[in-house]
Order: structure tokens, then C-alpha cells, then sequence
């Protein structure tokens, strides 16, 4: 099948704070891997079933993104080279949050990954979609071996090796540690993360103590995952992503230069992803 004939296309992978959107177009002379190129991304909270009812109805029509405050001229630039009778785009849909998904379900163009449809060896059954997409969007991108960091609601440390998952860890993220500590006790306040505050480490007042100890332990577990990486895999990239990964990254940086020489920061891992997925998927058609 040549591929590169084909309409633009959309990627949703819904996490558990924010849906992601990707809009793409076939191009099969693109040098990028996958053969088609990314029109743009954008973020939204999590729609409501009425608003993905709009979506599906409007032909997700630059108006009612605008309607919504996302005024998205690569949006409008994807429709107007879209002709009417070509009927609806095609939707490849990844989520970790399994009700929304059912919204998306009488869709006609709905093309829903699942873990096992993720061109990864060595997986376990309850490994995420989203940790899947990510590893196998950064060893498309960047190669293997490769060690994924991502800083969402849930910080995910995924490692892999020659297109295999190697293992990983999680823990709850740097916005969820702040929600814990103030929904799990009576008298700690309710925080958030200040992209623009770096805490000193000994604290004098109760929300700069609980900053701090957010913020450095994390850094310092952050730095002790590379280092371990590294240590196996010397010449593994370390490839960060997700919502407060920019954050994570320019500390890092700035204070563990040493450690950063293989670092990158790619925030649109899980839609090279899903983007192998769909290739694959076109091959064997």
C-alpha cells in the first residue's frame, strides 16, 4: 500500500491529567522515521462525553477547538487540505484511562492501541500503553538502548534494550507528591509545583520544608536512576518527557552537568509511538 497517498491523520493518547493531541500527514519522501510528518500537538484537560460528542459531529472543525479557547492553526491547515468527501480522519487512540475511551467508540475511523499491539518484546501484562508508546518512540527517535523518564502524574522510569522492555520503576509524580501530603494529613497546606521557585534545602517555614523535600529527593532519585544507567549502558541515551519533565531536566542540568552529556528532552515520545504502531499496521495491510 503506498502510504504516503493517504490523509492526514490525529493522535489522541489520553493520560490521566491532560489528553494529548497530535495531528499528522503522510509524506512518504519525509527523512523523518515513519515517513509521515507531525503537523503540531496540543494538550486539553479531559473532555467531557458532550464535548467529544461535538468533536465527532463538527469533523473536529477549527471552530470548535477555538469555541474552547485553542485557537489551533494547525488545526484549520489540516482541514482546509482535508476534502469533505474523504470522509473522517483517522483516529489512533492510546489511554490509560479506560471509561473515556468508551466515548470514542462508535467513531468510524477509530484505530485504538493497546499494549499488545506495540511493537515491544519482553512486555508484562499490566505495563501501561503510555510507558509502551514512550520507549518505543524513543528508540524509533534516538535509538537504542534508551532509558525513558517520564514526569506526568506519575514519574515512570522505563528502560529498554534493542527494541525490548528491559524493566523499570514508578512512583507518584512531583504535582501528586504535593496533593498527597495535603489530602493524606490534617495540617500540611495544599500546594503546587512553582515552575519558577527553586526551595533551599533547609527550610525555615512548613511550604518551603515541603517543597524541598519534594524537589531534591526526587532530583536525587532521579540522579542515582542515571547513574545506574549509564554505569550498565555507557553508551545509552536518557531521553526525558512528559508534562513537568522540562522543569526536571534544567535542574538536572544545572546542577549535575557531569550527568547530562546524554540527556535529551522529547516531549511527543508516546505519538512516535503511536506512529510505528500505525505504520506497522499500514505494512501489513
Amino acid at each position: 500500500m503506498d502510504i504516503g497517498q493517504r490523509p492526514p491523520w490525529l493522535a489522541l493518547i489520553m493520560g490521566n491529567s491532560r489528553w494529548h493531541w497530535g495531528a499528522f500527514e503522510d509524506n512518504i519522501h519525509s527523512s523523518t522515521p515513519g515517513g509521515d510528518r507531525c503537523l503540531g500537538t496540543w494538550h486539553t484537560p479531559h473532555l467531557t462525553k458532550d464535548q467529544v460528542d461535538q468533536l465527532k459531529r463538527g469533523g473536529f472543525a477549527p471552530e470548535i477547538w477555538q469555541q474552547w479557547g485553542l485557537d489551533l492553526g494547525l488545526t484549520a491547515d489540516l482541514f482546509y487540505r482535508h476534502s469533505v468527501g474523504s470522509g473522517c480522519l483517522d483516529l489512533w487512540v492510546a489511554s490509560v484511562v479506560a471509561a473515556s475511551v468508551a466515548w470514542w467508540a462508535d467513531y468510524p475511523a477509530l484505530y485504538r492501541v493497546e499494549t499488545a499491539q506495540v511493537p515491544l518484546k519482553h512486555t508484562y501484562a499490566s505495563l501501561g500503553v503510555d510507558r509502551a508508546l514512550a520507549l518505543v518512540g524513543a528508540g524509533e527517535i534516538w535509538g537504542w538502548p534508551v532509558l525513558v523518564i517520564d514526569c506526568g502524574t506519575a514519574m515512570t522510569f522505563t528502560a529498554g534494550v534493542d527494541g525490548g522492555l528491559m524493566g523499570g520503576a514508578i512512583l507518584p509524580g512531583l504535582r501528586s507528591q504535593f496533593r498527597t501530603l495535603h489530602t493524606a494529613t490534617d495540617q500540611l497546606p495544599a500546594l503546587d509545583l512553582d515552575p519558577n521557585f527553586w526551595p533551599q534545602r533547609w527550610a525555615t517555614d512548613t511550604a518551603t520544608a515541603i517543597t524541598s523535600g519534594i524537589l531534591h529527593s526526587q532530583l536525587a532519585g532521579i540522579r542515582d536512576f542515571i547513574a545506574a544507567w549509564q554505569a550498565d549502558w555507557p553508551t545509552g541515551l536518557v531521553v526525558f518527557t512528559g508534562g513537568d519533565s522540562g522543569f526536571i531536566i534544567h535542574h538536572i542540568k544545572q546542577q549535575t552537568p557531569a550527568l547530562t552529556q546524554r540527556i535529551k528532552h522529547d516531549p511527543d515520545l508516546g505519538f512516535w509511538g503511536l506512529r510505528v504502531c500505525r505504520r506497522q499496521y499500514l505494512e501489513r495491510q
